[in-house]
């Protein structure tokens, strides 16, 4: 089928009945035919979540996988969101023995693609010297045929092996979201470099961090601070105090010890109003039995239900498992503070090694309604 000897009406109905991939090979055909998808996309991008761009650094490969609207997850565990059938395209760092590949000028850069027959995507293959240009490239491209209005995230895989030790590769790309994973060792075990990456990087959307080896706290100031979702994982050190200067949404501290004064000094700033304000959920995890923690309850000051009440479970959605998103575990307590800015209220709890501490979107008023 010759699409250019329809009547433009009949071309646009032809497109608005394509799926998303299909549109995407047109795309690279000609600039008509990018420019006529890109005034039928309006109404096809309104039903994409998100397009994603799956990153390995062990070999340089990127999937980039293309969601439609989903449903919220209501499953207290990370899951992975992303599948084959959602994948759009693979970007690869080129086999000189490969065979079949064509190129296609993308924004007046030609690059090479192959249709191979065990694939229902693109493949896009680049040199290692022009891999700065052809992900800039490429992404823009989307923004083009997708447009900027919906959600766009760079998901580094991290796999705690010593080949993942290295700094990230962080792409410039416009409109992105960053989810990143960490090794504070080995090649990284410099903290300025460290201290560096995020002086030099945008803000991460979510940060996964692996402490093995001793550092000075980062200043308050640091971009480090400023990411949404923060993960960090330190369980044979004492590390600095990571919760001090977060400015972000959600923190996960796994650690071998923290102390009970830095934890009542948390609560007091987020009761004052002093910090914290876009805080959602806290959880830090010491990893084993600590009654020490029992003092921060009697030393901040909580209010207390009725033992014979039953408190309402606090969830949020939380990315921290690299932009897969799930419903944090049912937190329940008899114990909540007050923020005395605005009079919102955060559960404060302690079991076993655990302290947590999540944040309602409600007053104080608002909340104990729910209560009878």
């Amino acid at each position: 089928m010759i699409l250019s000897k329809y009547p433009l009406l009949v071309q646009k109905e032809i497109l608005d009945h394509m799926n998303h991939l299909d549109l995407l090979l047109l795309s690279f055909v000609s600039k008509n035919m990018k420019k006529l998808i890109m005034s039928s996309q309006k109404k096809a991008s309104k039903s994409i979540k998100s397009i994603d761009y799956q990153y390995r650094r062990t070999d340089g490969t990127c999937a980039v996988y293309l969601l439609d609207e989903i449903k919220p997850l209501e499953e207290y565990y990370p899951r992975p969101s992303r599948t084959d059938d959602d994948m759009i395209m693979k970007i690869v760092e080129r086999d000189e023995d490969e065979n079949g590949k064509v190129q296609f000028n993308v924004l007046g850069n030609l690059i090479d693609f192959r249709f191979d027959g065990e694939y229902k995507y693109p493949v896009v293959s680049y040199q290692e010297c022009d891999k700065e240009s052809v992900f800039p490239l490429i992404h823009n491209h989307f923004l083009d045929i997708f447009g900027n209005s919906i959600e766009y995230h760079w998901v580094e895989q991290f796999w705690r092996y010593p080949e993942d030790l290295f700094i990230p590769f962080i792409p410039k790309l416009k409109n992105v979201s960053f989810n990143i994973g960490m090794n504070l060792d080995g090649h990284f075990s410099d903290v300025r470099n460290f201290k560096n990456f995020f002086s030099s990087s945008p803000v991460m959307k979510t940060i996964h961090l692996e402490v093995k080896t001793k550092m000075k706290q980062l200043g308050p100031g640091s971009k480090f601070y400023q990411a949404e979702y923060v993960y960090i994982n330190t369980p044979r050190i004492n590390g600095p105090n990571f919760l001090r200067h977060f400015r972000g949404k959600q923190i996960g501290i796994n650690c071998n010890e923290y102390r009970t004064s830095k934890l009542i000094d948390f609560v007091n700033r987020w009761k004052s109003g002093e910090a914290f304000q876009n805080l959602e959920y806290v959880e830090i995890n010491i990893g084993k039995v600590n009654r020490s923690l029992y003092t921060v309850l009697n030393e901040i000051g909580a209010k207390f239900i009725d033992a014979h009440r039953q408190p309402p479970a606090h969830t949020v959605y939380s990315l921290f498992n690299w932009g897969n998103k799930y419903r944090t575990f049912p937190l329940t307590s008899h114990r909540y503070i007050v923020r005395e800015t605005d009079n919102r209220v955060a559960y404060v709890d302690v079991m076993l090694g655990y302290f947590l501490f999540g944040v309602w979107d409600k007053t104080e008023e608002e909340f104990l309604r729910m209560l009878e």
